[in-house]
């Protein structure tokens, strides 16, 4: 390698005259700072000054994804919704309704398959039958599936044909 070089500067650089040589000497002095500026630090430091910019941005959408897999670890830990089949959601409606001094206005208690039952209420205050089922769907996960409400001529009273189910309402 060392031969094909020297046969290099001398076929092209001895072979030049002095003055030649100085000139570009003399050039290449001035042109290797202003090629190494332009190529090698100006883009450096443009880069580095965006990156000082977006900076905050890229550490809120850290801190966002931390947040969210926080989220994503306590959703796959929490356990799941045990089903109850439909004579355990009739059995469970059927204690609810005595706590709630229901039971009496309840008329109509079928099972229906695979998870729910049907029901009917006679007479009911309104305000009474929402706190009744606010509390079936947070404490047994039984929520409404349809219903039809009729108003009484006593204010406040209601008729109510439903249908409830079990099962994950999330």
């Amino acid at each position: 390698m060392s031969a094909y070089l020297k046969t290099l500067r001398l076929q092209h650089w001895d072979a030049r005259p002095l003055g030649e040589r100085r000139a570009i000497l003399i050039g290449a002095s001035f042109a290797l700072p202003l090629l190494a500026y332009f190529l090698l630090w100006q883009p450096a430091h443009d880069a580095v000054g965006k990156l000082h910019e977006k900076l905050p941005q890229l550490r809120i959408q850290a801190e966002q994804m931390r947040r969210a897999g926080t989220q994503v670890e306590e959703i796959r830990h929490r356990p799941q919704l045990a089903v109850m089949d439909a004579l355990a959601v009739k059995t469970a409606v059927e204690e609810s309704a005595s706590r709630h001094q229901l039971r009496d206005a309840l008329t109509t208690l079928i099972p229906q398959e695979p998870n729910g039952v049907r029901l009917t209420v006679t007479s009911v205050s309104f305000e009474k039958w929402l706190i009744w089922l606010r509390e079936l769907q947070s404490a047994q996960h039984i929520r409404v599936d349809s219903i039809t409400v009729t108003q009484l001529a006593e204010p406040g009273m209601v008729a109510i044909r439903a249908t409830l189910t079990n099962g994950n309402t999330l």
